[in-house]
């Protein structure tokens, strides 16, 4: 910035700041304002083109307050969805939940560790390993219904002593 631009920054900085402040209701988005003002005014007023330098500011700086009110309106729709969505209850478990979910898991495991090692075999393939029942039956080389009785099995072993723990039997 030359000497030249300094005296007319230093002349003009307060009352800008002042008017644009007026228009915008944000202090850090009038002094973003601001310094585009002067980064699209200086060319303009170095070339001594400009006869009132103080209503030029104050035309470049109104237009772009209005440039971001206009952008502000093109994209409300979606940030006014951020907002709605900011406003649906958060569904994730609060800490406590969390925990008796984490002592479940430890106990269903558990609990699988004690079931006849092919019934566990398939019981992990298929909700630890996310296996569907045509997959583990090619894996172990045994036919669908043989996996789906064990999984049936593995599941009833482990509803009935989940529910007698959970009734303090």
């Amino acid at each position: 910035m030359s000497g030249s631009d300094a005296a007319i920054v230093a002349h003009h900085q307060a009352s800008l700041t002042a008017y644009v402040r007026s228009l915008v209701d944000s202090p850090p988005v009038a002094a973003d304002i601001v310094q585009e003002t002067w980064a699209r005014a200086i060319p303009s007023l170095r070339s001594g083109k400009v006869e009132n330098p103080r209503a030029f500011l104050y035309r470049v700086a109104r237009n772009l307050v209005n440039d971001g009110a206009r952008d502000r309106k093109k994209w409300s729709p979606w940030f006014g969805a951020e907002e709605m969505a900011a406003a649906i209850p958060d569904d994730t478990p609060d800490p406590e939940r969390h925990a008796l979910a984490q002592d479940s898991l430890r106990i269903v495991l558990e609990l699988a560790e004690t079931l006849p090692p092919r019934c566990r075999e398939i019981f992990a393939l298929r909700k630890l390993e996310g296996l569907d029942q045509n997959e583990i039956a090619a894996r172990l080389g045994i036919t669908r219904g043989a996996v789906e009785k064990q999984l049936r099995h593995a599941l009833l072993v482990l509803a009935t002593r989940m529910g007698e723990i959970e009734s303090g039997l």
